[in-house]
């Protein structure tokens, strides 16, 4: 009886720790990926990460699954700071996070439409991200390639950032940028972290409740 016991408790121990490993699992590429080490609780990071996708992302690229008000509740703004930051005045504090390009300019620039990032961190990782950013490479003088994705059209957006900024605040850059891409990938993520344990927790101790009711209930019967 405790034997089978103490195997159901594993087993459910097993199946309840799955998720975490399921999310911590890298999918496999070609190229050894940089490790970015990003920290989402880390406000300060997640603001300057808005101000350069803002600076140096949004001419192409949106985050439209997510509005400028959310953002400013998040990373410890007000409306009109998320407005000012982001959108330079120029849309409402309820909008969604949309590029500044016009439609179809991408396809004739680039001969491809510029994707939404909204869940990009979520489908390639935050450090293919981070690898693919900082993996542009000049073959020949302006013609820029990348060592994660050869022939990408997306050009080099972060040459000037490199070229003048010192390699540790290059490192920062990047590194703030993908950390807010993996906010804005799950803006409830800190809040299912902090909410998951005590679930757990409260899970663990109905478990052990319910254990301990099923001996009362059962411990005068004969089996």
């Amino acid at each position: 009886m405790k034997n089978t016991f103490l195997r159901k408790l594993s087993l459910m121990l097993a199946v309840m720790m799955l998720p975490f490993g399921l999310v911590h699992a890298a999918p496999g590429y070609n190229i050894e990926l940089e490790k970015v080490n990003n920290n989402v609780r880390d406000q300060e990071s997640l603001q300057r990460g808005a101000v350069l996708f803002a600076n140096y992302c949004m001419a192409c690229h949106s985050v439209e699954l997510i509005r400028y008000n959310r953002i400013a509740r998040d990373i410890g703004w007000t409306d009109e700071q998320a407005i000012e930051n982001m959108a330079f005045n120029q849309a409402k504090a309820v909008d969604y996070v949309k590029t500044r390009m016009e439609p179809g300019v991408s396809q004739d620039l680039f001969g491809i439409e510029a994707p939404d990032l909204s869940l990009l961190t979520r489908v390639k990782g935050n450090d293919y991200i981070y690898t693919f950013i900082r993996g542009y490479y000049e073959e020949e003088e302006g013609k820029w390639n990348n060592k994660v994705l050869t022939g990408t059209s997306m050009p080099n957006v972060l040459e000037g950032l490199k070229r003048h900024a010192s390699d540790e605040a290059y490192d920062q850059a990047t590194t703030d940028i993908v950390n807010f891409l993996d906010y804005v990938g799950e803006p409830s993520k800190v809040q299912r972290w902090d909410l998951g344990w005590k679930v757990i927790l409260f899970l663990l101790v109905l478990l052990v409740l319910t254990y301990l009711l099923k001996r009362e209930y059962w411990k005068d019967i004969k089996h």
